[in-house]
């Protein structure tokens, strides 16, 4: 499975066609590189509409794209303005992912193409926004300089999980009419192990006298059953 961006030429566009395919490469999960598909599919619709080229923008005008973002579709249009207090079309979380979907597109180019800057974290440093860590990141005495964070700040609430009650996993579990079903249930519920995890488990993962469960990461999984990370 892969997807990629079509532009409005009916065209596919190649800057955000070779990093998705990057991240397909690496291992990211397909749910990762279907969102960031439809993050840059708006990216680079806005662009479009200004006929620009996102290797030679600006912060200020990164402002400006996140600004459009937040307005409903139909008002994202050239020469459509927006009433003072209208609500944001789209939540501080999703902007957070579309913001590490540009983040990640500006580092890919950055690193093949030394004329495109890196807007929204360096290429060198840790970062909440990215994996790459380099060998030397822990001699830092003073830690992450300030470019190492994206300067296009979002706010956003962390909110506590919600969770399934003992009585509320029992009588998921009565419910069950499959033998099977049940285990997978009392499964989740007592390891914590994600749904892709428990759907790749072997026997051989399974350590019961050690009371363990092992989580190993296959790409041969019959049922395409991924661990996250």
């Amino acid at each position: 499975m892969s997807y990629t961006v079509i532009g409005d030429s009916g065209l596919l566009v190649e800057a955000a066609d070779v990093y998705l395919g990057h991240l397909t490469a690496t291992g990211r999960s397909p749910y990762t590189v279907e969102a960031y598909a439809h993050d840059l599919r708006d990216f680079f619709e806005w662009t479009s509409q200004r006929d620009a080229d996102f290797r030679h923008l600006g912060l200020e005008d990164l402002a400006e794209f996140f600004a459009w973002l937040q307005r409903p579709r139909p008002a994202r249009q050239p020469g459509v303005y927006q009433l003072p207090g209208t609500p944001p079309a789209v939540g501080n979380s999703t902007l957070v992912r579309k913001r590490a979907a540009l983040a990640g597109l500006y580092r890919f180019h950055a690193r093949r193409d030394e004329t495109v800057p890196a807007l929204l974290g360096e290429l060198t440093g840790p970062r909440p926004m990215g994996r790459y860590v380099p060998m030397l990141a822990h001699t830092r005495r003073h830690g992450p300089g300030p470019d190492a964070y994206s300067p296009i700040r979002i706010a956003t609430a962390s909110k506590a999980p919600s969770t399934v009650t003992v009585s509320e996993t029992r009588r998921l579990v009565d419910a069950c009419a499959r033998l099977r079903d049940r285990f997978l249930i009392v499964l989740l519920s007592e390891t914590g192990l994600r749904i892709g995890e428990a759907l790749g488990l072997r026997h051989e993962d399974l350590r019961l006298r050690a009371g363990e469960v092992r989580v190993v990461p296959r790409e041969s999984n019959v049922n395409a059953a991924r661990m996250k990370g």
